[in-house]
């Protein structure tokens, strides 16, 4: 349904188009036309005429130069639409003149207003000549040749202004001499002058040439702007001394040196005057930039200022980094644009004490010192500030803001930023780095940032052209895990504001074995060990039998229990103590465990095992005989039960002492 609209827009544009451009038709009026001879040295000239032509025609137009002599004299000549001339030999010396410009075309003719005067009247004198100036105070002088014109008095116009400037300004009715009342100091002035010499329709002459003044010297205002490259260490030592050469308009005059004050943390005060005419090594300047060379090392002060003929600076202080001061984090952003960096950042929520001002500096990544590097003071209540210079395409910048104290200085927020982004170069040193059954590690190098033409946003890895991982620039690896068995590919890729860069890729193979032949051969070896060390148990530890089984233990507990019925029974005035005589084991060897017995009176018996002192009676060698019996052989129950409770003979069933008497009857050290 819109398509039948579009004829009648476009013929609607057509009719206003029309309407608005203009239409050709007859030429406009022209001025009345401004005539004068220009001077020549000792002859007369041609008579040259000039008018505005008006509003253009749109059409070719002619234009005719028409004048009338009082002699009677009519001519013409063809023109320019801005000018014509009136040949020498077409009219007379101080005749009067009558003129007029005539333009005509297709449509028809135009004639501007009628011009009359004096042959003599028009003359142009000489351009005035500025030959000399004095610079304290700024004053210039010129000559004129009036004298040709028949006059010797002149009125005379200056126009000036500076090298920097545009537009001139214009001064009126000057005789011979001009006064700039209050120049800049040690500036470049431009002068122009041109004159009328007196007479009832004096005209006045070209401007002269541009004529070029020095004003005098002055002493230099404001301090340097002193700062330091100190890389990435910030310790002075490491620092590189830099200062702006002052502007022309602030020096006042030619720099003749600088001075350098470095005071040392031993108390000691160097000065160091370089001079402009022989710097020598110790300063070097390029680029409106100056690098004092000789190090900072144990400097705790440094202070620069500039002088010329009429005096210095008041010294500038140098803020050395510092460190270790507790200051607020500020949001710190950096954008770049074609020809600049805009810098922003947020005020701190409480002012810094004794802050004086920030300062906002960009180093050109991968440079030496000095180099690709510069800096700007901003007030400490502003929050932005472009970044201008000669910023190189893909090419990475460090921009870092600094608050600055009376002599110290301080790192608040720093940034990588790129003038101009592009597509990364490729991944290098892509490869696997440890792999297993379905596990696999892979690594790559990282992409500096003196190649990478635009600040890495991630590395991307594609596995088998299906799943994609996304890897902080910050890593350079990834962990693939549970990878099924086969051949598997991965390409990897870095990726910028520009966009991806060229792909690497890489080729490996993972076996997925069952899941537990991981588990068996540790397994295996586990048991192994553990049945080494239950084996050697077994044979170093002999079994600990119970001496709870031992039936000597039992009858000397009947014993006791008897004793201690018979002493607290009332009856039995005379209790019988009973005497346990400890005896060798027949089998052990005679001098195996010697053993002393002690009477009820504390005297020594004699010795087990060998000759016996005692003489025994019939009771208590049957009393030892039941002990020894008792104590050859540990009864264990469970063998008891097993065996029906039948024990038999300690010494005819059993060949071998006991363990239990091995393990606690007393031996012979």
């Amino acid at each position: 349904m819109a398509w039948p609209r579009v004829p009648c827009l476009l013929l609607i544009l057509l009719l206003l188009l029309h309407t608005c451009l203009p239409q050709p038709g007859p030429p406009s009026p022209p001025s009345a036309p401004q005539c004068h001879i220009p001077y020549t040295e000792g002859r007369q000239a041609d008579i040259h005429c000039f008018w505005d032509p008006g509003q253009d025609p749109q059409i070719p137009t002619s234009y005719s130069l028409h004048w009338n002599s009082t002699e009677g004299i009519s001519s013409a000549v063809e023109g320019t639409n801005v000018s014509g001339v009136i040949p020498r030999e077409l009219y007379t010396s101080y005749s009067d003149l009558t003129v007029l410009v005539k333009a005509a075309n297709q449509h028809g003719s135009a004639t501007s207003t009628m011009a009359a005067f004096n042959t003599g009247d028009i003359k142009k004198p000489p351009t005035p000549e500025i030959t000399h100036y004095c610079p304290q105070p700024l004053e210039i002088y010129w000559i004129v040749q009036c004298e040709d014109q028949g006059s010797s008095d002149q009125l005379c116009e200056v126009q000036y202004r500076t090298q920097d400037q545009q537009d001139w300004t214009q001064k009126e009715d000057i005789l011979r001499s001009f006064l700039l009342l209050t120049p800049r100091p040690y500036t470049v002035y431009e002068f122009q002058v041109r004159c009328a010499c007196e007479g009832p329709q004096a005209l006045m002459s070209d401007w002269s040439s541009v004529y070029k003044a020095w004003s005098s010297e002055s002493a230099p205002v404001k301090a340097l702007d002193v700062w330091s490259d100190c890389g990435v260490t910030s310790e002075p030592p490491q620092c590189a001394l830099m200062w702006k050469e002052m502007p022309t308009w602030l020096v006042q005059g030619k720099v003749l040196g600088y001075v350098v004050t470095l005071s040392y943390s031993n108390g000691t005060v160097a000065v160091v005057n370089v001079s402009m005419s022989e710097p020598g090594d110790l300063c070097v300047c390029q680029e409106k930039r100056c690098r004092f060379t000789p190090s900072l090392r144990g400097v705790s002060g440094v202070d620069v200022s500039v002088y010329n003929s009429q005096g210095a600076t008041k010294p500038a202080p140098l803020a050395l980094p510092t460190s270790g001061l507790q200051l607020p984090e500020l949001s710190f952003t950096v954008n770049q644009d074609m020809l600049s960096l805009n810098v922003s950042w947020s005020l701190p929520p409480q002012p810094i004490e004794n802050m004086h001002e920030y300062v906002v500096q960009y180093k050109q990544v991968g440079l030496p010192p000095t180099q690709g590097f510069d800096w700007i003071k901003v007030h400490q209540n502003h929050t932005s500030i472009i970044l201008r210079g000669d910023f190189e395409n893909h090419t990475a910048y460090n921009v870092s803001l600094f608050a600055v104290f009376i002599n110290s200085s301080c790192l608040l927020a720093s940034a990588i930023s790129y003038s101009l982004h592009g597509l990364p170069p490729k991944v290098t040193e892509f490869k696997v780095q440890h792999i297993s059954d379905s596990n696999v590690t892979l690594s790559w190098q990282h992409i500096s940032l003196t190649q990478s033409k635009g600040l890495i946003l991630c590395y991307q890895l594609v596995l088998n052209n299906v799943t994609v991982y996304n890897v902080s620039r910050d890593q350079n690896s990834l962990h693939l895990l549970r990878l099924t068995s086969g051949h598997h590919q991965v390409w990897i890729r870095a990726e910028t504001k520009a966009g991806l860069g060229p792909s690497e890729s890489i080729t490996f193979s993972t076996e997925n074995s069952p899941g537990y032949l991981k588990y068996l051969v540790p397994g295996i070896i586990a048991g192994m060990l553990l049945l080494i060390i239950i084996i050697v148990q077994m044979k170093t530890c002999a079994k600990v039998p119970d001496p709870s089984n031992s039936k000597l233990l039992q009858q000397m507990k009947l014993q006791f229990n008897s004793s201690l019925t018979a002493i607290f029974s009332p009856l039995e005035s005379n209790p019988k103590i009973s005497e346990l005589e400890v005896v060798e084991n027949p089998f052990w060897g005679a001098n195996a465990c010697p053993r002393k017995r002690s009477s009820p009176d504390g005297q020594t018996e004699g010795v087990v095992g060998e000759e016996r002192t005692h003489i025994r009676t019939g009771e208590e060698a049957e009393k030892e005989e039941d002990a020894d019996k008792g104590y050859s052989k540990i009864i264990d129950t469970d063998e008891e039960e097993r065996d029906g409770g039948e024990s038999g003979s300690l010494f005819e069933d059993d060949q071998f002492v006991s363990d239990y008497e091995k393990h606690f009857m007393p031996v012979d050290v």
